[in-house]
């Protein structure tokens, strides 16, 4: 139940008790996670401004998800090259999309993360506050 209650926590946006270090860290990566679940990883790169991106990426980095850190930071550099107003750039943009979405829905996406998230848990269980009940 424990690791339902802290992923819960970590959602909610209005919670305001303490958050430990691995609190903290699968806080910032659910945000650039739920806006890729919803509109694909270009769209969450676009949606969070640079301290939250760099967060996040961090966030990653800290649940042992490296490489799609890396890959993240990527895509991210490659896009901020983009000039996305000018119509020439359509397939560069449509390829570009193609290969985040590849990279975070594929075989070393967001998938991983829910397995990270338990190892973590598991194995340094004093790196995330003590779960306190969350909503009704």
């Amino acid at each position: 139940m424990r690791e339902k209650d802290v992923w819960n926590r970590a959602l909610d946006d209005d919670y305001e008790g303490p958050r430990a270090e691995g609190d903290r860290a699968l806080y910032d990566l659910l945000m650039l996670d739920n806006d890729a679940q919803n509109g694909g990883l270009m769209h969450g790169i676009q949606v969070l401004d640079q301290d939250e991106l760099t967060a996040a990426v961090a966030g990653y980095r800290w649940f042992g998800l490296d490489a799609l850190a890396d890959g993240i930071v990527s895509i991210a550099t490659e896009a901020a090259g983009i000039d996305v107003d000018d119509p020439d750039s359509l397939d560069a943009q449509s390829e570009l999309e193609e290969r985040a979405d590849e990279l975070f829905f594929g075989e070393q996406g967001s998938d991983l993360l829910g397995r990270a998230f338990n190892k973590k848990l598991a194995d340094q269980p004093d790196a995330f506050a003590d779960p306190a009940p969350v909503g009704p």
